[in-house]
This record gives C-alpha cells, sequence and structure tokens, in this order.
C-alpha cells in the first residue's frame, strides 16, 4: 500500500480572514521536500468583481526567503503559467469565488510563498486562506 501520510505535509500560510488589502503568506521552505503546492482558497467575495476590483493570485520564490521575485517560467511551474508579475489566477467575475486556486512550484529556488493582490476597492472583503503541500520527502515520516 503507498502511504501518502507520512510522506505529506501541510502548512498554512494564510490564515483564513476576511481580506480586504493585499497580503502574502507565509514563506515555504521545501528543504527535505521535492515538490510543494500552493492552494488558495477563496470564499464568497463581498464586492462585485470586475476588471477594476479583482484578486489576482501570485506565486513568489526566494533563495533565501528575505529576498522575493515574481515566479514567471512557465517551466517552474506546475499548473496555469503564470504572467509577468507572477499571477497564476485572476478572479475579475463572480463565477471565478467559492474556488481553490492551485499551483506547484518546480523551480530552482528553495522559498516561496503565494500573494493575494487586491486591485480597487474593497469594501466588504472575501475570505481568503491558503495551504502549501510539502511532498516527495526525503525523510519519513514528516512531522
Amino acid at each position: 500500500m503507498r502511504d501518502i501520510h507520512n510522506g505529506l505535509k501541510v502548512v498554512q500560510t494564510l490564515a483564513p480572514k476576511l481580506t480586504a488589502e493585499t497580503r502574502y503568506g507565509a514563506p515555504v521552505d521545501r528543504k527535505g521536500f521535492g515538490a510543494v503546492e500552493h492552494i488558495v482558497s477563496v470564499g464568497t467575495a463581498g464586492d462585485a468583481l470586475s476588471e477594476t476590483v479583482s484578486i489576482a493570485c501570485a506565486i513568489e520564490a526566494s533563495d533565501d526567503g528575505a529576498t522575493w521575485a515574481p515566479v514567471t517560467a512557465a517551466h517552474e511551474v506546475l499548473g496555469e503559467a503564470p504572467d509577468e508579475a507572477g499571477v497564476f489566477a485572476l478572479l475579475d467575475t463572480e463565477a471565478a469565488d467559492l474556488r481553490d486556486y492551485r499551483i506547484g512550484y518546480a523551480g530552482p529556488a528553495r522559498y516561496t510563498r503565494v500573494g493575494v493582490v487586491l486591485t480597487g476597492t474593497h469594501a466588504e472583503g472575501t475570505p481568503v486562506a491558503a495551504l502549501a503541500l510539502l511532498g516527495a520527502a526525503q525523510l519519513k515520516p514528516v512531522g
């Protein structure tokens, strides 16, 4: 039997919170793991999403956990290729909320994080949370 439980680590990077301004998740250190998948969970938007009031999910990478740059290379991710700002999902319609957005990182940097970047006025806010799944552990069980 294959065991995913003892080889997978879950890290909460953005605590569930009503979000009315841009937030960046905690850095994820993939030392000891061969893979990382970021998941951004978005609830019902409190404001009408449009081209001028939107939420972007972006991914950034770092070699030292302090200096961040957007991930822009399609070959460094698994899932939707990010744009020049690292955006892998843009929520600008009502149909875009109440969903999870995922992106895997396969690039060379040791640290990654996701951000939810808000454009326009978000008076009511939107519930947002994020998790990172670390897989392909070098040592098992992972704590």
